[in-house]
């Protein structure tokens, strides 16, 4: 018997179940069927279309047959599926698996919480027209040049096995420095109490040369923020430089200038950032970095090296912005700098841990300089007692140009008698005697050659000679520059002498470099 009714013997059921099913609407006198469900309609699970229709004597998925014609008068190799007109997503996530051809006409405008965008996987895409790429930040320097691995090292600490002695320290109200072997590191500890303050600065400064990006990256670990706790990090001095500080309640990137006359800071809070969304803990290890296209008028960015990318926090742009008269910093010649201070009581006692630093010349580095000679002239200097070391002549930045780049490069020595005789360069000597009377032509050096005996310091290079030797000194041209403490007492420098018989004479003198 067949499954199916003759309607001849049930027509009446027919019509009933018909009529039921079906509703009019009597505003627009359509007819429709009556589902049973109001407002949205929820399906949890699969939902299976069994059934197969026959194309071209072939039997097809139905479902499968729609997606591959709509918008199409046939059926296509590919699926496709066409979207015409804008396409606007402004809040959500959109997890989508597509194998095969998307194709969209129209606009497509994405709302996206952060940025940049975060992309796992391939990306296949035709691209007509002309396209435009930006690089990640990391990619290129100051200039927006791609950065290559010809990096010129000006400076670097990295304090292992002992304190190197690169940085002078300012301690004030009971703060102290003290050097970690364990952790290469120094723990600048402040008190409680109003004032007091560990601020850490490198003996050196470090050249900018223009038209090549100047990078600087420091390591910390600060304390973690609390009222009247003010905290930096940067390429500063008192007058002008690049540093990131928190305050106790914000973080800040500020640029300090005394290009006017005046002490001047730009001083951007984080919420103000060009991105401001980095979720910064200043109590972790942190890397710091800038990038310098000073010229006087030149942008800097900062930001912090996170999971080997460099993130762009801000950019300062001085080039074409109303207002912007002259220099936006005296110099971009600057050491690199440490601060925590306390200003104002504190609750208990607070430490920042300086790690590592690094000032590079990205690029390379090529020195144009203006030299110098200080010495003995014609004079000769008689060594009364062998194997005595005398000071033969002595230089030292001028009080006045604490801030130059003095490199010595040169030492020149000369015996008219026959006698064997070892010469060293010495940092930071105690003098007998000495009389700084005089000045370099450029005024930036003052020399001695009066002192009469000398004790301690640091032996950079020494070398042998019988009668005359002419001696370039250190692999590279900053491997000797001339430093200073924060207190303003600069480096010095000694060529001493020694022979192996009494009553030798010798004639000297040292060669340097500036860069102004």
């Amino acid at each position: 018997m067949s499954s199916v009714p003759d309607p001849e013997h049930v027509k009446p059921w027919y019509l009933r179940n018909i009529t039921e099913a079906l509703a009019l609407d009597e505003a627009s006198g359509n007819v429709y069927v009556r589902t049973g469900f109001v407002g949205n309609i929820i399906i949890s699970g699969n939902v299976n279309i069994p059934g197969t229709i026959t194309v071209n004597s072939s039997p097809e998925d139905p479902v499968h047959i729609h997606l591959d014609e709509v918008g199409t008068s046939g059926i296509l190799d590919v699926p496709y599926l066409p979207i015409g007109g804008n396409v606007v997503i402004s809040s959500g996530n959109i997890n989508a698996n597509v194998s095969g051809n998307v194709g969209i006409i129209g606009n497509v405008n994405v709302t996206q919480g952060t940025d940049p965008w975060h992309i796992d996987g391939n990306v296949l895409a035709t691209i007509s027209g002309t396209p435009t790429f930006t690089l990640g930040t990391g990619t290129t320097d100051a200039f927006g040049r791609l950065r290559t691995s010809q990096p010129y090292t000006l400076f670097d600490s990295r304090a292992r096995y002992y304190d190197h002695n690169d940085f002078s320290s300012s301690t004030s109200t009971g703060a102290n420095v003290v050097y970690d072997a364990n952790s290469s590191t120094y723990q600048l500890n402040l008190t409680a109490a109003n004032g007091s303050s560990v601020i850490r600065e490198t003996k050196r400064v470090f050249p900018y040369q223009p038209g090549k990006s100047l990078l600087v990256l420091t390591t910390f670990c600060m304390n973690t923020p609390k009222t009247n706790l003010r905290q930096r990090v940067g390429y500063f001095t008192t007058n002008n430089g690049i540093y990131f500080e928190n305050d106790g309640t914000y973080n800040y990137l500020v640029i300090r200038s005394y290009s006017s006359g005046a002490l001047v800071e730009d001083r951007i809070r984080q919420d103000a950032w060009d991105n401001s969304f980095l979720a910064l803990q200043v109590n972790r290890t942190q890397i710091f970095w800038t990038d310098i296209e000073w010229l006087g008028v030149g942008s800097v960015r900062c930001g912090f090296v996170i999971n080997g990318a460099y993130v762009l926090c801000h950019t300062f742009h001085h080039a074409n912005i109303a207002g912007n008269t002259t220099t936006y910093m005296t110099t971009a010649t600057l050491p690199v700098r440490y601060e925590i201070t306390n200003t104002a009581g504190t609750t208990g006692v607070s430490m920042m841990r300086q790690i590592c630093s690094t000032v590079i010349s990205e690029g390379g580095y090529n020195a144009f300089t203006y030299s110098e000679t200080a010495g003995r002239g014609t004079s000769v200097l008689r060594l009364v007692t062998a194997g005595t070391y005398y000071p033969l002549v002595s230089i030292r930045l001028a009080s006045t140009r604490l801030d130059a780049i003095v490199l010595p490069r040169q030492v020149d020595v000369l015996s008219p008698t026959v006698n064997y005789y070892r010469w060293k360069l010495v940092l930071n000597p105690t003098l007998t005697d000495a009389n700084w009377a005089g000045t370099s032509t450029s005024g930036t050096v003052e020399y001695d050659t009066a002192a009469t005996a000398m004790s301690g310091g640091i032996e950079l290079q020494a070398g042998y000679v019988s009668s005359r030797e002419l001696s370039e000194l250190g692999a590279d041209a900053f491997a000797f520059q001339l430093g200073r403490t924060l207190a303003g007492v600069s480096d010095i420098v000694t060529l001493a002498m020694a022979a192996t018989s009494n009553n030798a004479d010798v004639l000297a003198q040292i060669g340097w470099q500036e860069i102004t």
